[in-house]
């Protein structure tokens, strides 16, 4: 079993819903996937449809007084199960300060054998509950603004980690991102440099990840091929093969588009021949109507040429004919002037 916690000092970087949707392509992808909301503001209990209330409080489960089995509940998503956080979690602080470090993994023991993957919504804070999760988890997973506040908390966590002596890695990735801005471009950009680690996905900013607390659903639900919902799965295939939980790649949306294209290039190769054929034999038989076309256009096009001249010869004898009736006409009258005036 592996332990994943998304954690942040900031707040509003988009922890909890990379947790549900994290949660939800891991199960997607055939792992037994337990989601642990650890915020008592249970926003990830929320929304996954289930009510925040935990049996016996939150100190009988971490005192292991309470049976894990009565206290996780499962969810609409096949594989996907949570263990919901209620408002008692604000005390969760104090009763961790007298506990070793490693409390949390032991407090998951009872359910190591029930769960590929355990995925720990975080609190954005440093605490007594931060150093827990820091000692328990396998890996940190680190959602971050592209801005230079939100790079300035990863620099103290990593400052913080190596204060108390704690080696787990820290994989960080970017949400939010509005790749129109040149801001979040360089952030990006330079983040790259001083953290080999970092995951090569990042979410676009998208009022689709809003529209969650309407839909009360992970995003590949509502919103299957909306670029958040690509962005998750493709994130999720990265850090899966990070933990060894996915042996070989599954099928991931690019990839998939990418066999679709050979294939249709493939299947259409024949019809494309074929079809070079039929417009080689239609360009021949084309050129073969249009050959006598041509004939009959340049015979009919020959006495049309001739009738012009013609036309005009006719004119000629018609204007030469009317030019003699004319003369005829006037020498007639003056052959009656030329009478009267005789007489």
């Amino acid at each position: 079993m592996k332990i994943a916690a998304v954690y942040s000092i900031k707040g509003g970087v988009g922890k909890t819903a990379s947790a549900i949707n994290l949660a939800h392509c891991a199960a997607n992808s055939g792992l037994r996937v337990l989601l642990w909301d650890l915020d008592p503001q249970a926003a990830a209990t929320f929304y996954v449809r289930t009510k925040p209330k935990l049996k016996g409080g939150v100190e009988k489960l971490i005192s292991g007084k309470q049976d894990m089995s009565r206290v996780i509940r499962s969810t609409d998503y096949q594989n996907l199960d949570v263990l919901p956080a209620e408002f008692s979690y604000r005390n969760l602080d104090h009763i961790l300060e007298e506990e070793k470090r490693t409390r949390l993994r032991k407090v998951l023991k009872p359910v190591r054998d029930d769960y590929d993957l355990v995925i720990l919504d975080c609190p954005p804070s440093i605490s007594s509950l931060s150093e827990q999760v820091f000692a328990s988890a396998d890996t940190l997973l680190v959602p971050i603004i592209p801005t230079v506040l939100s790079l300035r908390t990863l620099e103290q966590l990593n400052a913080y980690l190596a204060e108390i002596d704690l080696d787990v890695p820290v994989w960080p990735f970017f949400t939010l991102v509005d790749r129109r801005k040149t801001l979040h471009k360089d952030v990006m950009e330079s983040l790259k440099q001083d953290y080999p680690l970092q995951l090569s996905g990042f979410i676009p900013y998208s009022s689709v990840v809003e529209r969650m607390g309407i839909e009360r659903k992970p995003i590949g639900t509502f919103s299957r091929n909306s670029s958040p919902a690509v962005s998750y799965r493709s994130l999720w295939q990265e850090i899966g093969q990070r933990l060894s939980l996915l042996k070989e790649p599954t099928v991931a949306p690019a990839p998939a588009a990418a066999k679709t294209s050979e294939a249709e290039s493939t299947a259409t190769a024949p019809q494309g021949a074929a079809t070079g054929k039929a417009s080689a034999k239609g360009e021949a038989a084309s050129k073969s109507a249009a050959k006598p076309a041509s004939k009959e256009a340049s015979s009919k096009k020959v006495p049309s040429t001739d009738k012009k001249p013609a036309s005009k010869d006719s004119a000629s004898k018609v204007a030469s004919k009317d030019s003699s009736k004319a003369t005829s006409k006037s020498a007639a009258k003056g052959k009656k002037k030329g009478g009267n005036l005789g007489d």
